[in-house]
């Protein structure tokens, strides 16, 4: 902002000149001019500044000079249509076509069943670890809804411990019972694990 000079007759002085009869009575003088033409100031015109630096506003953007593009990742290409398309005269580039044929020929080339075949076995046990970790938080959750009821976890405790005291009087107490368990448990282990 540019200051301007102080001038005792510029009407927005600090002090203002007092008049004679003023000074005379030892009233002070109006703080504005008492004729409109005076009061009216000089039109302050702003300096202008230099540019320092950045394109002229006033120029012609036609008159810029064009550089040549840097080389640099092109954003998008054509890809040619292919040679048995149905119509190559069509607008596009057969970008469909070709991933077509490039699927189609992945497929047909034996990989698909190879991978599987390699993936099988790690995928099966994935597949049954989700399965039991799933099954146990289902049981879990039920577990604890059953104990959360009054009286049922007692009388769950109960009815299993009367179970358990049942089969082994009746089971492991003679001999050949406890071998015939024994038997029996280790068929059905086999069962499971397929062997015989």
């Amino acid at each position: 902002m540019a200051e301007t000079p102080f001038s005792p007759e510029s009407p927005f002085s600090p002090e203002p000149p007092l008049s004679p009869e003023g000074q005379e009575n030892g009233l002070p003088s109006q703080p504005w001019p008492a004729d409109a033409a005076e009061a009216t100031p000089d039109p302050v015109t702003p300096e202008t500044e230099p540019i320092l630096a950045g394109p002229d506003p006033e120029a012609d953007p036609a008159d810029a000079p064009v550089s040549a593009p840097e080389p640099g990742i092109v954003a998008t290409f054509e890809v040619p249509p292919l040679e048995g398309s149905a119509d190559p005269t069509s607008e596009g580039g057969g970008e469909f076509d070709l991933l077509l044929q490039k699927i189609k020929d992945w497929l047909s080339s034996g990989e698909l069943q190879a991978q599987w075949q390699r993936f099988r076995g790690p995928l099966k046990g994935l597949a049954i670890l989700i399965g039991v970790v799933l099954l146990l938080r289902i049981y879990a959750s039920l577990i604890g809804t059953l104990d959360s009821l009054p009286l049922v976890g007692g009388l769950l405790e109960l009815a299993g411990l009367i179970a358990v005291s049942r089969f082994t009087v009746t089971r492991l107490v003679r001999k050949s019972d406890r071998e015939q368990v024994f038997a029996d448990w280790s068929r059905r282990w086999n069962d499971f694990r397929g062997r015989e």
